[in-house]
């Protein structure tokens, strides 16, 4: 905690001593609206700001669109890096077979947005729910079923989704 604290008396420092400077008729430390004030933070902070008040916003659209687009690379190959399948000797180079089926169980195609995935998710659990289906003794050992093999194919969409591999267990 002393440490956020001592870094916000170093921005705020930085920042009194360039306003105190330009009252008292010296050279700003920071040429032209927002220039350098030595703290790299406070420069991006200030700069997001810049850009959100102009009403040409189309360097923080730009900048918001490219943040977006590395991260989606990234996690593609964080995915393709890390996947035990790729590139292994004898094994097909596309996803686990696992996952392709766990998707089909789910009723949708593989690489569905994990939004719809778990959207699609609750919808079947909730209809094959077994406190909904316990009319007869087979509709609730069916409904238990099914809603287990629900459950275990979220359960691996969302592990490839988060660790880009399928747990081994």
């Amino acid at each position: 905690m002393d440490q956020i604290f001592d870094r916000f008396e170093r921005m705020f420092k930085s920042w009194v001593a360039s306003d105190s400077e330009d009252l008292f008729g010296k050279a700003s430390a920071r040429p032209g609206p927002r220039g350098s004030s030595g703290d790299p933070d406070l420069d991006a902070a200030m700069s997001e700001l810049d850009d959100y008040l102009d009403t040409g916003r189309t360097e923080t659209e730009a900048r918001e669109r490219e943040r977006a687009r590395h991260e989606r690379e990234e996690a593609a190959r964080r995915r393709s890096s890390s996947s035990s399948y790729a590139g292994s000797a004898g094994r097909p180079s596309g996803p686990p077979e696992a996952l392709i089926q766990s998707y089909k169980t789910l009723g949708l195609a593989y690489g569905t947005p994990f939004p719809e995935v778990k959207a699609a998710y609750k919808r079947l659990l909730m209809k094959n729910h077994p406190d909904r289906n316990s009319a007869t003794p087979e509709q609730l050992k069916r409904s238990t079923e099914i809603s287990a093999q629900i459950n275990a194919a979220y359960q691996r969409i969302e592990t490839w989704n988060t660790k880009g591999k399928l747990d081994d267990n």
